[in-house]
């Protein structure tokens, strides 16, 4: 159960004792209180097979679980998870999409989602914890983590990085080996490829982070995820992003595509 929903069932429990009537009894009333209407529209998005067309299955949850990641929905994690294991996306694939995202929005909201994700996982009786997917030590992590930014970037961020000011090479260097690259991104599990692709699900969501978005956008394109797969993602996005950042993140992908040709 979740952070959120214990604190509902507390809630839950002393209104009842207050009013006299049954946890159970109160629960039912809280369920018929929901908005069929609105669930109704996500649900009709979430089933459009349209939507997100060109993406694998695996590619499609990429998309939906960065973006809920970034907000830290587990209850909306929960129920994506189950219909990802449906589509036969691996439970190791879900944990690594959305422990991919880490760096970019930040443990606390990787842990909230992690409830959701470990309580769909509990209810399609997937044992845990799940098998590790770390592949380095304390002492190759940093080595590790350069060699996978070169890879993913070239020898353009080898320039870019040596203009570093001394005084800020530890967070914007070494930080970036060590976290990012070294703890995230050398993970099995989870193809380099689509790990970009939950970068890019994740930064979009964020809003106000153009200059790296365009930066993943470019590794998207660079291993191979086409433009009508961005957009398919954001479209996937779209019911959990709303218009106005998954509109932002387009323009994005729109001008990198077009100076890319």
């Amino acid at each position: 159960m979740t952070n959120t929903l214990k604190r509902r069932s507390v809630l839950v429990a002393s209104a009842a004792a207050l009013v006299g009537v049954s946890v159970e009894e109160s629960q039912a009333k809280t369920s018929k209180a929901k908005d069929p209407d609105l669930d109704s529209v996500l649900e009709r998005l979430l089933d459009q097979k349209e939507r997100g067309a060109t993406l694998s299955p695996v590619q499609k949850y990429c998309a939906l679980l960065s973006c809920v990641t970034a907000q830290a929905l587990p209850e909306a994690a929960e129920k994506i998870v189950l219909r990802a294991l449906k589509e036969k996306v691996s439970p190791l694939e879900i944990r690594e999409i959305v422990y991919q995202c880490a760096p970019y929005v930040g443990i606390g909201r990787v842990q909230e989602t992690m409830e959701g994700v470990n309580d769909a996982f509990k209810k399609a009786h997937i044992p845990l914890p799940l098998p590790t997917a770390t592949t380095v030590t304390d002492k190759n992590r940093r080595e590790a983590g350069e060699q996978m930014v070169m890879k993913l970037n070239g020898d353009r961020m080898k320039q870019i990085l040596s203009q570093v000011p001394k005084d800020e090479y530890d967070l914007r260097v070494n930080d970036l080996y060590d976290l990012c690259f070294g703890d995230f991104y050398t993970r099995s599990g989870l193809s380099l490829k689509d790990r970009e692709l939950a970068v890019f699900g994740a930064i979009a969501t964020l809003g106000g982070c153009e200059a790296q978005l365009r930066s993943h956008i470019g590794a998207n394109l660079r291993e191979g995820t086409t433009k009508a797969q961005l957009v398919d993602a954001l479209r996937v996005m779209l019911p959990y992003l709303g218009f106005p950042r998954t509109l932002n993140a387009m323009n994005q992908v729109s001008q990198m595509t077009k100076d890319s040709k």
